[in-house]
């Protein structure tokens, strides 16, 4: 075995050195055209490692018992590997290319393929039943819809005003740095919750994408004036790793959240000894209108004068949709002497389902340029957007989950500006600064199946907490968050040497508040070697709480590089 492991990774070793060499000599044409087709696209490399340390294992679950017994990891059976991680968290390879058919009149066909291989499955050795689903999608009947081959395939359909996108496709809204508040059309693949450029994480859904040009219609106030209506009739989850029960302990980026709700799966199945207790594909059950989403957005800029209104472009949205992430619905439970009850036996109404849960938002944005600001702040461009959602579902600490009305907020400024002298930085600094703000309406609880008062209860550190319960949480009562979060955001870049060949970017956020407080400070630098080929050096540096959404990452501070090849 430990032959085999070394051949492996001397072969990845060596098949890696090749390919970096034959990026750095390769230069090749930017785009190719053969008859009516246009074929472009890339060669994309990342190699990414810990600098932090190895992560923790995420802690295990136990329950407190009354009289006074606990009953904890060995004697509930609740899973952990006990697998140490290793050093790498991603040596991913992709390759994309884009095949477009220009031979049609108003009709564009376009295919995009994105084929990648990651061979940190190699290297660390992972189980293979892990490697089915994370390693490849090339030949592998495991790789779902959540990173497939091919990634985008559709109808551009132009008729001046009216312009009609049919197929598997991405959509984006909104233009926020790190965090999300009406980019709710795509759902996400956190294989890397780090990722920052948004493009190579999303998950591509089968949609109808109508936008109608009303810019002639004089009656309509402002200059462009645009309606998008968009159908998604097969919707797809987010995809995180570890959400799978047989892979706890196997992923470096798990959410602590993901690993607990898999261990009270295991641990409800353990005590109530049916095979189907859980019912993983529940969220995947039902007709096209079940699992259809709806969206709309209205998008304009108004003319120019004196109003505080004029030459600022605004959008208004509406969508009918379903949460990203399917919901763990527990059926009917029975008190056990436990601190809080989990699910009873399936026979009786129990269970656990992961499940869809429809809900609507409406929302609105805009930004504007503010031209009577003094000095070097003059134009600065003031962003915000807005988002109302209509009967969200949220998890208090006993996992019950209960609806209600949020508001998510961000408001930003952009500008460039000159930061130090002149004769070092000769142009300026684009700098974007955001404050993020996520309100719940209803007051947090404890749990109608938390067993306050009790002995168990008492026994079960923080039990009786009060709070909702998000991705750092490890237990009922640990990792909670507020009805409201707070975070501030700072994105920054400028280029460098003649040509601009050389890119520096810098990323900060930090989480407010005393339960979610924590900072990811990201710093990366690229180079443009020749037309085609560039490359980029990253860090990653993660600090706080250790329950925490960005702080239970802080042993994944991490170093990663980057190099791309187009053509």
């Amino acid at each position: 075995m430990a032959k085999e492991l070394g051949s492996r990774r001397r072969n990845m070793a060596l098949w890696l050195g090749a390919l970096l060499l034959y990026l750095g000599a390769t230069e090749v044409s930017a785009r190719v055209e053969i008859g009516d087709f246009e074929v472009s696209g890339e060669i994309f490399v990342l190699a990414e490692a810990r600098i932090g340390g190895s992560p923790d294992q995420p802690p295990q679950f136990g329950l407190a018992v009354a009289p006074d017994t606990f009953l904890g990891p060995t004697e509930l059976g609740t899973p952990s590997n006990g697998e140490d991680y290793d050093t790498w968290n991603a040596l991913r390879t992709e390759f994309n290319i884009e095949f477009v058919y220009k031979g049609i009149p108003h009709v564009t066909p376009v295919v995009k393929l994105r084929g990648f291989y990651d061979g940190m499955y190699d290297v660390n050795d992972k189980s293979r039943a892990i490697a089915q689903d994370w390693k490849t999608n090339l030949g592998s009947s495991r790789q779902d819809k959540s990173d497939p081959f091919v990634r985008e395939a559709y109808l551009d359909i132009n008729y001046e005003a009216l312009w009609v996108r049919l197929g598997r496709q991405i959509v984006t809204w909104g233009r926020s740095d790190g965090v999300t508040v009406l980019d709710v059309v795509t759902p996400r693949n956190f294989r890397n919750p780090l990722t920052f450029e948004q493009e190579r994480f999303m998950i591509p859904q089968d949609m109808l994408n109508i936008k109608l040009d009303l810019a002639s219609v004089e009656w309509l106030p402002g200059i462009t004036k645009e309606l998008q209506v968009i159908w998604n009739w097969d919707y797809t989850p987010a995809r995180f790793p570890g959400f799978k029960a047989r892979e706890e302990g196997q992923h470096p980026w798990t959410l602590q959240v993901v690993d607990y709700a898999n261990q009270i799966i295991n641990v409800s199945d353990g005590l109530f000894g049916e095979p189907d207790f859980f019912d993983g594909d529940a969220w995947d059950e039902g007709s096209t209108s079940d699992k259809s989403e709806y969206f709309v957005r209205w998008r304009a800029r108004t003319g120019t004068g004196d109003s505080i209104f004029s030459d600022m472009t605004y959008s208004i949205h509406y969508a009918d949709l379903i949460e990203d992430i399917p919901v763990y619905r527990l059926g009917n439970r029975i008190d056990a002497g436990f601190g809080f009850n989990i699910a009873g036996p399936r026979a009786i109404g129990g269970g656990i389902d992961f499940d869809r849960h429809r809900y609507s938002m409406a929302g609105l944005s805009f930004d504007k340029a503010l031209m009577s600001l003094p000095g070097p702040l003059e134009g600065t461009v003031l962003r915000a957007e807005l988002v109302y959602n209509f009967d969200q579902l949220y998890y208090e600490p006993d996992l019950e989950t209960i609806e209600s009305d949020s508001i998510t907020t961000v408001i930003g400024l952009d500008q460039y500006l000159y930061l130090g002298p002149k004769s070092l930085f000769k142009t300026p600094w684009f700098v974007s600064v955001q404050y993020w703000r996520d309100q719940i309406l209803d007051k947090a609880g404890s749990g109608q199946f938390t067993n306050l008062g009790t002995v168990a209860c008492d026994a079960q550190p923080g039990c009786g907490d009060r709070g909702y319960v998000i991705g750092g949480a490890s237990t009922g009562f640990d990792g909670l968050r507020d009805e409201t979060r707070n975070v501030l955001t700072l994105f920054m870049f400028n280029d460098f040497l003649p040509g601009k060949t050389l890119h520096v970017e810098l990323f900060a956020l930090h989480e407010l508040g005393s339960r979610q407080n924590a900072t990811w400070l990201r710093g990366v630098v690229g180079y443009n070697f020749n037309r085609t080929l560039s490359g980029r050096l990253g860090v990653n540096y993660l600090t706080g709480e250790s329950d925490a959404f960005f702080g239970q990452f802080e042993r994944n501070t991490s170093a990663f590089i980057e190099l791309k090849v187009t053509f």
